[in-house]
Formats: structure tokens, C-alpha cells, sequence
């Protein structure tokens, strides 16, 4: 392991904001510290404590234990119950999800599309001896 894959608590808050995708302006306002404040605590310019560390985990409602924890899950949003504004940009992180969904999406389209062609193919069919049952009739 080098010494470049360690990650200090600031990098994983930064690594954590940029995934769930807030500004720091926003995080800023939040714990009533401005933003340039803020940024010397992610560019580990200034000393975190944990009060403040608890604040942001509650902020971004994630376990403060995320902050030490290297996993590479994805931290995803859950902004369901807030209103807008504040400068958060929301954005929904599972794309593997939404992959999964546009797949099964496009297999229903082509079983849709089979089953027109094939309904058309009877009705074709079925066009077909229509008309010549009338030509007969006539």
C-alpha cells in the first residue's frame, strides 16, 4: 500500500460532499461558517473537530463513521424530504440502477415491437382473404 492511498479525514469530507453532490458554500452556510472557512477545512488547512465533523454528517446524512471509512460505496443522496435552494444541486448517484432500468426499458420496447410486427403480419394476412373473398363475391 503507498502512502497516496490513505485518505485524511478531509479528503473523505470532500470526496463525501463532491459525490452527493453540494457546494461548500451551501455546507458553509449550514454550519455558519463561511465558505473560505470552510475550504481550509477540506484542503486540511485548519483543524476539524468533531463537533463540527458531527454537523457535517448530519448535514449530509451520512454516518459520521463514513468519514473514516475508505469503502468505495457510493454515498447517495436523499434529498426527498427538503425543498430546493441553498445552492445544492440534486442528483441521483445510482447510475447502475438507472442502467438497469433503461435496459429492461429497451428489452420491453423490442417485445413490443415483436409483437406489433408480428400482429400486423396477421392482419395482413387476414387483409388478404378479405379481399379475396369479396373479388369472389363480386
Amino acid at each position: 500500500m503507498t502512502f497516496q492511498q490513505f485518505e485524511t479525514v478531509s479528503d473523505r469530507l470532500k470526496k463525501i460532499r463532491l459525490e452527493k453532490n453540494v457546494s461548500q458554500d451551501f455546507l458553509a452556510k449550514k454550519l455558519g461558517i463561511t465558505q473560505k472557512a470552510y475550504s481550509k477545512i477540506e484542503n486540511n488547512e485548519t483543524k476539524l473537530n468533531v463537533d463540527v465533523l458531527q454537523r457535517v454528517s448530519e448535514i449530509m446524512e451520512v454516518p459520521i463513521e463514513t468519514f473514516f471509512n475508505n469503502s468505495q460505496q457510493p454515498i447517495l443522496n436523499d434529498f426527498s424530504s427538503r425543498s430546493g435552494g441553498d445552492n445544492v444541486i440534486y442528483k441521483n448517484n445510482a447510475t447502475e440502477k438507472i442502467e438497469e432500468l433503461y435496459n429492461e426499458l429497451l428489452k420491453s420496447k423490442d417485445e413490443v415491437i415483436k409483437s406489433k410486427v408480428s400482429e400486423i403480419e396477421a392482419l395482413k394476412s387476414l387483409n388478404e382473404k378479405l379481399e379475396k373473398l369479396i373479388t369472389k363475391l363480386r
